[in-house]
């Protein structure tokens, strides 16, 4: 590869899948799939191709965190200065620390990014990126690739005629699992079979797609190299990671937070919530990033597909734009007057509760505070995140009520916005198996942690009593307490 007019030349080998991959028409390509398919480094070499053969061109390489790109970019063999040895030697390339860029004779620079802290987005709000390349996609949220495409245009750069039809370009490299593997799999890998070239939507950015999967023998340099490597991956123990790491099977999601989850068993059709069954609501508060507002019943027991005491969530508000993880920037008012317009005039809800930054005071009212003032009151929900993971998780298994595996947690077909589209997603923590990633769009899972947290009771019909004729019998007959145990 290189550019004639400078003379500058980086010999490298590729393996055929990485040849197919290097030369695919596609302008928004996924290469992966199984651990070791050679996919960093042909997003390395497909970085230099493009920024020795278009003078002016900028490309970004991006990776998750500031670690994993030094150390996976810029150390050992087949890295970056190895790749770049003879240009930089003789002063054809060079690299800036400052900057974290290589730059060449022909004016264009391969740019190291990252996303380390959610701040760094607005980093590269007025970037022109021509060519973008993502390591270990899955690592990103669908609401940071979607801005970083948003980045990608040609702008004034002018690339010959032979490539014009080949840029700006996206080019991304994975395995599955992780916090982005669902809307990974929902953009590349489940539309079309695998290799096929096609056109996303206007809505989805309307570049061509292909998804070309790499297996670990299609990269047989590691193989000669490294031959006991296969047995490593069968000894990670979890069956659903060995598949997505040695296979690259998509179908299942490595450190999924709630793998019990089932929509026949979970997601049930509305129906009319009998008038007595305790009824409660929780929030999650946000404004820039979305709120969520759920409805719970409990049922008495009194349906046959319901056990007493299981939580029923029969209408929800969440509170996007239709673009992941962006909030309405409603405030606490216009949420307050919303909740009571979604309910009925003669809804009888027993209590509510939220999280705990509604309550939050900096500079005046809190959240909650002002909602109260519209007739939403709130109390402050219990806010452990390990307790609460794990009673969503018995509630969803069937725990919560003997151990039989019934659930005790179901949800109406309707709430299509926010519980069935992101809590079957969510990811568990890669640091801390015992909660649920942050760094993910967990509002509505936060909102159902409160709910699980509130201790809501289960109510029974009343049954009607004969009046009595004597005031002093009915001042001191034996009442019956209205029945309930706590859910």
């Amino acid at each position: 590869m290189g550019s004639a007019a400078e003379g500058s030349t980086v010999r490298v080998a590729l393996h055929p899948r990485q040849s197919e991959a290097f030369s695919s028409p596609a302008t928004e390509l996924l290469y992966g799939g199984a651990a070791g398919g050679g996919k960093s480094f042909l997003l390395r070499v497909s970085g230099l191709r493009w920024c020795l053969s278009v003078p002016g061109l900028q490309c970004y390489l991006f990776r998750r965190t500031f670690p994993d790109l030094r150390a996976n970019h810029l150390r050992g063999a087949g890295s970056l200065p190895d790749l770049l040895g003879p240009l930089l030697a003789d002063g054809r390339a060079s690299w800036s620390e400052q900057r974290g860029e290589f730059r060449f004779n022909n004016g264009s620079a391969l740019k190291l990014a990252h996303l380390q802290h959610d701040s760094a987005l607005i980093r590269y709000q007025g970037a022109e990126i021509h060519v973008l390349l993502i390591d270990e996609l899955t690592h990103f949220t669908e609401a940071q690739y979607r801005f970083l495409r948003a980045r990608v245009r040609l702008g004034g750069l002018k690339p010959p005629e032979a490539l014009r039809e080949r840029l700006p370009r996206i080019e991304c490299a994975t395995n599955p699992g992780s916090v982005g593997h669902a809307w990974v799999k929902r953009t590349w890998v489940s539309p079309k079979p695998p290799r096929e070239v096609w056109r996303a939507g206007a809505a989805e950015g309307g570049m061509r797609r292909q998804y070309l999967p790499a297996r670990v023998a299609d990269n047989p340099t590691l193989l000669a190299n490294d031959p006991d490597y296969l047995d490593r991956l069968e000894g990670l123990g979890s069956p659903a990671l060995v598949r997505a790491l040695r296979d690259g099977d998509w179908d299942i999601a490595a450190g999924q937070a709630f793998e019990q989850f089932d929509r026949d068993r979970h997601v049930i059709e509305p129906f009319p919530v009998p008038e007595h069954w305790t009824r409660f609501r929780s929030l999650d508060w946000g404004s820039t990033r979305p709120f969520s507002v759920g409805w719970w019943a409990v049922s008495d027991g009194s349906d046959p597909r319901l056990p007493g005491g299981a939580l029923v969530r029969y209408r929800e508000w969440y509170g996007w734009t239709g673009r992941p993880d962006t909030g309405l920037r409603l405030t606490s008012a216009e949420v307050a007057d919303g909740i009571r317009e979604r309910e009925d005039p003669d809804e009888r809800i027993a209590f509510s509760v939220a999280d705990p930054a509604a309550f939050g005071r900096s500079d005046g009212p809190s959240v909650a505070e002002r909602m109260a003032a519209r007739g939403v009151i709130f109390k402050r929900a219990a806010n452990d995140r390990k307790a609460g993971y794990q009673e969503v998780r018995a509630r969803l298994g069937g725990e919560a009520r003997d151990g039989t595996g019934v659930p005790m947690l179901f949800v109406f077909s309707t709430c299509t916005d926010g519980f069935l589209r992101t809590v079957p997603e969510l990811v568990l923590d890669a640091h801390d198996p015992e909660d649920v990633a942050t760094n993910q769009e967990d509002h509505v899972y936060d909102e159902v942690r409160y709910a699980c947290m509130s201790r809501p009771w289960r109510s029974t019909a009343r049954e009607p009593r004969a009046r009595s004729g004597d005031r002093w019998k009915r001042a001191f007959e034996t009442r019956q307490p209205h029945g309930w145990r706590v859910a």
